[in-house]
Order: structure tokens, then sequence, then C-alpha cells
């Protein structure tokens, strides 16, 4: 059997993957996964009196993060959720704010139709019907699956193409039948394998997170890494929320996020006064070499230049120029250092000899 591990983490902020990566150590498990970026925003961790206040505090916070995020900002946005209880409440806050929800499920003429499609058992079949449906129906739920029928056919599929194939593909696709766009609020579960540009992770509490259904040492482990799925569904925004009561019970903050590392923003770096300056800046030779050095590594191995080496250790290289093993592992780590240090010490060392 080979292993291959995946450690880098190109789609989250460092901040989300560092709270991600709390929750999914308390496994007790090794997490190797690390962030390719290097700035975000920080995570933040909001408490409310209860499921009401709440909901309320997500529209708030929806309406705040709208301006900034484009001419369509609902769709960048997420609310999830461990339970289907816990939707209605929020999407009835949303609502009553003026904030468009996006269902998942495809209304009951959609179903319909897609049982219809269902039923072709060739693709020969699949295709007549939908090419008939859209010439013939009058119904607009009909003609929609037809089309998307043809767009599941224009695709190249694996296997036998017949009507429960389709069937299939439009069950996780669903979210090309909603009828109009919107914020999501949908279950952790339904969650996987998509991503948002901010997402809000409600009802962190005790018997929700981890559920109360996990009563075994396995059903906890895998209830702690639907919590780190949740997490990582962001990529710039991440809020996580809990309510001191819930259902008219007092509810305590899930211990999964107990001193979650929530990150800050950078500070910005005034420039040294030139009088204390006294080691000379890198050469732009030195950054160009470094660069060439990781894309030509990266390609060889198949992966991104700034998996090789971030913009944030390059940038300590050129501060720090370091010229031993020890000074390598000081930037990279000490397992990184292995791989990288002869090639490291080598370009600097070349720099510094041609520029003396």
């Amino acid at each position: 059997t080979t292993v291959l591990t995946l450690p880098n983490n190109y789609r989250c902020s460092p901040h989300i993957v560092a709270a991600a990566r709390h929750v999914a150590e308390q496994t007790k498990e090794p997490v190797h996964i690390r962030a390719t970026r290097t700035t975000g925003d920080p995570v933040r961790v909001i408490s409310f009196d209860d499921e009401d206040a709440e909901a309320k505090g997500i529209t708030d916070l929806l309406w705040s993060y709208a301006p900034t995020a484009g001419p369509s900002p609902w769709e960048s946005v997420a609310i999830l959720v461990r339970t289907n209880n816990q939707a209605a409440v929020i999407a009835e806050a949303m609502k009553s704010a003026g904030i468009p929800v996006k269902t998942t499920r495809p209304p009951a003429g959609i179903s319909a139709a897609i049982a219809l499609a269902a039923e072709n058992t060739s693709r020969h079949t699949l295709a007549a019907w939908a090419s008939d449906t859209i010439e013939e129906s009058l119904e607009d739920s009909e003609r929609a699956v037809a089309g998307l029928v043809k767009t599941f056919l224009a695709e190249d599929h694996p296997g036998v193409i017949d009507g429960r194939a389709f069937s299939a593909w439009a069950a996780t696709n669903a979210n090309t039948l909603a009828v109009s766009g919107g914020v999501e609020i949908l279950t952790f579960h339904a969650a996987k394998g998509r991503e948002w540009n901010f997402v809000v992770v409600a009802g962190a509490e005790s018997g929700l997170l981890p559920h109360a259904s996990a009563k075994t040492a396995q059903q906890k482990s895998e209830e702690t890494r639907l919590a780190y799925v949740a997490l990582t569904r962001a990529s710039e925004q991440l809020v996580v929320t809990w309510a001191h009561s819930r259902n008219g019970r007092k509810s305590t903050r899930s211990h999964l996020i107990e001193n979650l590392p929530l990150g800050s923003k950078p500070k910005p770096v005034s420039p040294p006064a030139r009088e204390t300056v006294t080691v000379a800046s890198p050469s732009e030779e030195l950054r160009e070499a470094l660069i060439s050095w990781r894309t030509i590594r990266a390609k060889a191995l198949f992966m991104q230049p700034t998996s090789i080496c971030s913009d944030e250790e390059l940038q300590l290289v050129l501060q720090n120029l370091p010229r031993t093993e020890a000074d390598v592992a000081e930037i990279f780590g000490s397992m990184t250092s292995l791989k990288v240090a002869d090639d490291i010490i080598s370009i600097v060392t070349n720099s510094l000899a041609a520029n003396n």
C-alpha cells in the first residue's frame, strides 16, 4: 500500500486552518494539514442568549458582510448547522431581515420530472425524452429538467448512461435546481465537498457539537471530524456561534471550540529608521533565484510553488540569509529543512559571493 499525504490546504486562510486543526486534534490522531496562504481575517466566536438572538445576530453579521462582497454577496455565504431542526429559526430570521434563502431541495414539480427522466433505460431514450419534453411539455419544471438532461449528456461520464445515472447526478447537483439564489442553510453533512467565502457555523454547543447521539469513542471522533469539515468550508471568513439557552433549556459551549485559536489581523510594520539599518537589503537577484528554484522544484514534484517555499518563508530567507542547516531549520522547521537546506544554503552563498 502506498500512502500519499496531502498536507497543504490551498483554500482556507491560515486562521481558519489553525482553528480547524485545533478541533481535529481532539481526536488524538495526528493532523497533517497546513495553510499555504499567509493572510486572512481572524476567526470569530460569538455567544448569544438563545436561538432567537443567535438567528438575529447571524442576520446582522450577514448585512455587515454584504457591502464588502461584490454584486452577489449572498451566493458566497453559507450557514452550517448540525441538525435540520436548527435551520428553521435561522431561515425565518433571514427572511424577516430581507436576506434571500436558497433551498437545496428541488420543488415537487422538479422531483416528479426527475422521476420521469429516471425511467429511461438507455442514453438514446433519455436524449429523446429530453428533446420531446423541451418541445412539447407545458410544465416549466419538466422543461427545466429536460435542459439539465441535455447538460448531463454533454458531459463525459463513466459507466452506463441512462435515466438512473441522470437521477444520481441530479441528486448530487441539487444546487443547480434551486429556483433562486441566496444564502444556503444546510447541515454539516450536506456541506461536504462545498466551499464559500463566508461561513457561519451555528449552534456550537454541547449536545449539538458533538451531537448527543454520539456515545462511543468512535462516534465522538466522527463528530469531531465532521466539525472539522464544517469549519474548513470557509475560505475567507469564519464565524462560530453558540447560545446559552436553546429550546428553553440551558446550554453550554462545546468543548471542541474551547481555546479555539482565532488569529489576528497582521499589524503594519513600519520600516526601520535609516540610521538603524546595518545590513544591506538582499539583492533582487537572490529573490529571483529563490523564486526560480521553488518553481522548478514544484514542477518536478507536481506541487504548487508555495508548497515548496511559501512567500512568507521566502521573505524570511531574504531577511536572514541562512548559511547553515540550523539557520534554515529556524525558517522551515526541522523536517522540511532536511529537504531544502542544501539548496537554500547554496543559493544564498552564491548570491552573496556574486555581490561581494
